[in-house]
């Protein structure tokens, strides 16, 4: 394929996968400002309102290393393209539903798109793009699912009735479906890269998973994540709470904890960047080491600029590992592009659990219901992060 046409072809991709990033991650993110209405208008728990808002997150835990295999062994285009149409649906159930049961499918049928992004972006995009490209470029597409999640937790409270929200959330699966097969190309001609990588689609099911799953450097990868996303998930959800234990007024906590997505948003495309020069595992160093400090200490810092400094730092050292690690598999010499998707399925669905189990049934019960602690171990997560990517090769 002549160069133009494939520079051409992959600025579609990358825009393909950035649009499909807003539908998913706005449909979810909704929610929360709208807690207090649906809770009223169902009748529902606030167990049950957690439920529908970690919905999507069922099909990402339970079907990423599916979605892997099946983009490795099949038509790309298509198999998430069946996984948009599938979210498309699940959106119109939520316009269309006045029950419990039927918008906890409908939010759960949403995350079936972003469930086959994340875990299958990198084989995405590295098909079109070099190695030395593809974290910048992972960045860029987690910075729109960050800009997603913002705008509709920024708007949606303007939104006369909830069906008028979830219309507009219905129109982003449109617009993302269509954006989808109107953009993305499989290769027609696979690169050098993909030719040298083991060859995925004539391997049989159960060897390909072997393949992944007894190779120790993706799980390193995963369990990487693993730490990232249980330190992550304890910054998004319990700074307001332990803000205002200091007797920080809520409106102002919440202001201070949008700090911390701003970050999380702005290393998704500088940290990429940085990486070029100082190398992956150096640039690993210095996020974990400085992630640690501020996750687990940051939160005491004076109020005003000092306290949204100390958030927004925090968020960009904790945010910077997502592109650079979700891109590591690809470069392994014994994964490679042909392997990338089943790869990353299994990255995606460890990186998942941490988000529900570290948290909930490990942090919280360890620090004993002491938040201060809980942010500390959160940040020794980082530290426990770092030391798994130091036993990476140099390579990646």
């Amino acid at each position: 394929m002549e160069d133009s046409r494939r520079k051409r072809y992959a600025s579609m991709a990358l825009a393909a996968i950035c649009i499909g990033y807003l539908a998913p991650n706005y449909a979810q993110y909704q929610l929360s400002p709208l807690a207090t209405s649906l809770i009223e208008e169902l009748s529902i728990s606030a167990s049950q309102f957690s439920s529908l808002f970690t919905a999507p997150m069922i099909p990402a835990i339970l079907l990423s290393l599916v979605a892997g295999v099946l983009v490795d062994k099949h038509n790309p285009r298509l198999v998430v393209g069946i996984a948009f149409v599938a979210s498309t649906i699940g959106a119109v159930l939520n316009v269309m539903g006045s029950s419990y049961g039927v918008l906890l499918v409908g939010f759960a049928l949403t995350g079936l798109a972003a469930s086959f992004l994340n875990s299958c972006g990198a084989k995405l995009l590295g098909s079109w793009y070099s190695p030395e490209q593809l974290s910048e470029k992972l960045g860029v597409a987690f910075a729109f699912s960050t800009v997603a999640m913002t705008v509709a937790l920024a708007t949606t409270a303007y939104f006369p009735n909830r069906r008028a929200a979830f219309f507009l959330s219905l129109a982003l699966f449109v617009v993302s479906t269509i954006a989808w097969f109107a953009l993305y190309r499989n290769p027609e001609t696979p690169d050098r890269s993909v030719e040298a990588a083991p060859a995925a689609d004539q391997s049989g099911l159960g060897k390909l998973l072997k393949r992944v799953v007894s190779n120790d450097r993706v799980w390193l990868v995963g369990l990487a994540l693993f730490c990232v996303m249980g330190a992550n998930v304890v910054m998004s959800s319990f700074v307001p709470t332990i803000l205002q234990s200091r007797g920080i007024d809520s409106v102002a906590a919440g202001y201070y904890a949008s700090a911390y997505t701003i970050g999380s948003l702005v290393s998704c495309i500088l940290v990429p960047m940085s990486a070029k020069k100082l190398g992956s595992k150096n640039t690993f160093v210095v996020l974990d080491t400085c992630a640690f400090a501020l996750v687990g200490f940051g939160w005491m810092a004076p109020e005003g600029f000092l306290l949204m400094a100390a958030l927004f730092l925090a968020g960009f050292f904790v945010g910077g590992n997502m592109p650079l690690l979700m891109a590591v598999p690809i470069k392994l010499p014994d994964v490679g592009p042909k392997l990338a998707g089943t790869a990353g399925g299994l990255v995606a669905t460890v990186e998942l659990l941490g988000a529900v189990i570290l948290p909930s049934y490990v942090l919280i019960p360890a620090a004993g219901g002491n938040l201060g602690v809980a942010f500390v171990l959160a940040g020794v997560c980082m530290l426990v992060s770092c030391a798994f990517t130091l036993l990476l090769p140099r390579e990646v």
